[in-house]
């Protein structure tokens, strides 16, 4: 009986699918199997699934009808899941032949629930190194609890839990949401609930197309919510931690700003609906901003925050159109 089970959640992924599967084909470990979940892809994604399934029975094709996040994607696979141990793998992105067998050889000899590689964030191909995740000079003989592995993913990822070697049961069904990238919130409380957390230097390439333009959704909003969850865990679980609040705040009002800029520079875009979903999300997120914090963090975006929510998002395009002429690049945090 296999001993991991590898989640590859898929959409619409046909162009790097094959290279992904390759790289779990020439895993040095060989106790596991692979769900390749279809989330409702309209490309040649199922054809490639269909096409690894025979050429190895370790791989298991599902499908489900696209609900627009992939942490019900993973929710899903999940369910399939009768192995003790499992871990993500975007179906983009590719791993090294020892990946499985370092995470693996790592838990074994530490009793670890969760083992975390080494993330290597790529500029849209593969063979450009962009940045490490945690940094190169990252301790991985450390041994810690999941609370403080928690604390290196607040305000910005310092290890990769996304991408994380975990026990099954970690994961609750509750954990995950249904916004775009809920996964940001879900995956933070799964290191969260470990006992024991160590690091490995097993390499995980992650393709980051921060060089393609993105695609403008009415789901991109949910970014805002998603940061509504994390702020509020941060107040829940770890009150005293001044400096993860700050960047918490920090975060939100970047976000929201340039957000807010976005709706208005493509509001054209969106249908009526989507229209008026948009403004109640950006309305909500403006409303429950804790201004005095956000004075601290970013006293002069903040001024913005003094005015109404019409006058705000007037202040936020003008601020992003000033800032984007002037060579400014901006992804959201």
């Amino acid at each position: 009986m296999a001993n991991v089970t590898i989640i590859v959640p898929i959409y619409n992924a046909e162009k790097y699918l094959a290279e992904t599967l390759d790289s779990i084909l020439a895993q040095t470990y060989h106790d596991w199997v692979c769900l390749l979940v279809n989330d409702g892809s309209t490309d040649y994604s199922q054809n490639i699934i269909e096409e690894y399934c025979k050429i190895d029975i370790r791989f298991r094709g599902l499908q489900k009808e696209n609900e627009k996040t992939v942490d019900f994607t993973r929710r899903y696979a999940l369910q399939h899941v009768s192995t003790e141990w499992v871990i993500n793998i975007d179906a983009d992105d590719y791993v090294e032949p020892l990946y499985l067998e370092k995470l693996v050889r790592r838990q074994s000899e530490t009793g670890a629930d969760a083992v975390v590689p080494q993330l290597i964030g790529c500029v849209n191909e593969l063979e450009g190194n962009s940045y490490y995740t945690p940094l190169q000079s990252f301790d991985k003989s450390q041994v810690i609890s999941g609370k403080d592995a928690c604390l290196m993913t607040l305000g910005g990822w310092g290890i990769s839990a996304n991408v994380m070697l975990y026990r099954r049961k970690l994961a609750k069904d509750e954990y995950f949401g249904p916004y775009m990238n809920s996964d940001e919130y879900s995956q933070r409380l799964i290191v969260f609930q470990a006992a024991k957390v160590v690091f490995s230097d097993a390499e995980y390439r992650y393709r980051n197309n921060i060089g393609t333009s993105r695609k403008v959704s009415v789901r991109m909003f949910d970014r805002t919510l998603v940061d509504m969850q994390l702020e509020q865990f941060v107040y829940e679980n770890f009150p005293d931690r001044d400096d993860k609040i700050k960047a918490l705040a920090w975060q939100r009002l970047f976000n929201l700003i340039y957000l807010t800029a976005d709706y208005h520079i493509h509001k054209y875009e969106f249908s009526k609906d989507e229209q008026e979903k948009a403004q109640a999300i950006l309305r909500r997120s403006y409303k429950a901003l804790n201004r005095k914090t956000a004075r601290t963090v970013a006293p002069v975006q903040a001024l913005m925050l003094t005015h109404s929510f019409p006058l705000f998002s007037v202040l936020a395009t003008l601020y992003v159109r000033y800032k984007r002429s002037r060579g400014g690049k901006f992804y959201y945090r």
